[in-house]
């Protein structure tokens, strides 16, 4: 069913919720993140601390980490600076060539991938149409940013149906 794309396979209040042994129940062992509302603030050049702590007890699980933006190769290299992963910036999300590309550049089987996101118009519909599970968090800031205020507002439907079929929280 076609809303089935827009709906996450997972939700987290932010990514520090998701604990490193969550990817390995669940047979993940690549991760795609997004960058900008999802791993930092659009301000913020790079993690917080607590974030690159988090990628690194990750990485140390075993889990492969790759960082795709639609946002300018400046900001994902000055972000990746401290990190050193693939990445894909100007991605062109919800679109999937480059994702797939990114994918493959990580050696990635898709049945063992995921994408963590903060909207569902990109992240989760990427995700899905690239045939890979999408995690979802909210928003860090959506702060002076009218437009993705305005597709927040109709994210609302699709939250409410995840939660729907995922009443324990």
């Amino acid at each position: 069913m076609l809303k089935d794309k827009f709906i996450p396979d997972y939700m987290f209040d932010n990514v520090l919720r998701i604990k490193p042994e969550f990817f390995a129940d669940n047979g993940i062992r690549f991760i795609v993140s997004d960058i900008d509302n999802t791993l930092t603030t659009y301000d913020e050049p790079i993690a917080c601390e607590e974030i690159r702590d988090w990628l690194d007890r990750v990485e140390a699980s075993g889990v492969r980490i790759a960082f795709i933006s639609n946002n300018n190769e400046d900001r994902v290299y000055m972000f990746n600076s401290v990190h050193g992963y693939l990445t894909q910036s100007r991605a062109g999300k919800p679109g999937t060539r480059k994702l797939k590309k990114l994918l493959k550049r990580m050696g990635a089987e898709r049945s063992a991938a995921c994408m963590i996101g903060d909207q569902i118009f990109t992240d989760v519909l990427c995700a899905h149409r690239a045939g890979i599970r999408a995690l979802m968090v909210r928003s860090m800031d959506v702060t002076g940013r009218p437009f993705l205020k305005f597709k927040k507002y109709f994210e609302h439907y699709f939250i409410e149906e995840y939660y729907a079929r995922n009443p324990v929280r």
